[in-house]
């Protein structure tokens, strides 16, 4: 099915929600599939700042000076456990553009559920099923996660409270889950990014998971 089949598809079902557009920005693997070691999964697309559709997700592609500030702290975000976006396949849970902000979207956890979880266990079907996704929002772990996981709060997960990987067969996409979120902490009053000192100990376990 092509972006356009999709997108229609989307909005006869979802409505107004769904923003028309002709494309959706494809995953960013610029190193190639062989050279993957995690796959880091976004949200979705929306920028309602900028309303700028992508080539790829995570703005890649995009030229302009408005993301270039995002992309790098994504970047950093890869550093901090031993990756790069040479070694990761980049792409959206939720493809599509919605007409509201993830966060306060009352539609995209049903969207995600109902249409794009199938989809993309079945994109992701070329990679070992070993390999981890990497879970860049709180948002994501709620809709893939089981009865038990998805009840996961971010600092008992910062805290190594709760072991990692998230096992396969704990979650929807059936492949070991890590959070790298980007909030901030409300205990530590401290962004989630890996770089914090907060975080050391939670930064090496992932990078050990990761060899």
């Amino acid at each position: 099915m092509t972006d356009q089949e999709l997108i229609n598809q989307l909005h006869e079902t979802y409505g107004e929600q769904i923003v028309l557009t002709e494309n959706m920005p494809q995953a960013y693997c610029p190193g190639g599939k062989d050279e993957v070691r995690a796959i880091y999964l976004g949200c979705d697309p929306t920028n309602l700042k900028y309303n700028i559709l992508f080539p790829y997700a995570f703005a890649h592609g995009y030229k302009g000076p408005e993301f270039k500030d995002f992309i790098k702290m994504h970047a950093d975000q890869l550093k901090n456990i031993g990756l790069s976006w040479e070694n990761v396949y980049a792409q959206n849970l939720c493809r599509n553009y919605f007409d509201n902000e993830t966060g306060v979207n009352k539609i995209w956890k049903k969207v995600a559920e109902e249409f794009w979880i199938e989809r993309l266990i079945e994109e992701l079907s070329v990679f070992d099923p070993k390999i981890p996704v990497l879970l860049t929002s709180q948002m994501l772990l709620e809709v893939l996660g089981d009865k038990e996981t998805a009840k996961y709060s971010a600092p008992d997960i910062y805290e190594e409270k709760i072991s990692l990987p998230i096992p396969a067969d704990k979650n929807k996409l059936g492949r070991p889950l890590i959070p790298v979120y980007r909030g901030k902490s409300p205990r530590y009053k401290v962004s989630y990014h890996l770089k914090y000192k907060e975080w050391a100990k939670y930064r090496e376990s992932i990078r050990k998971l990761l060899v």
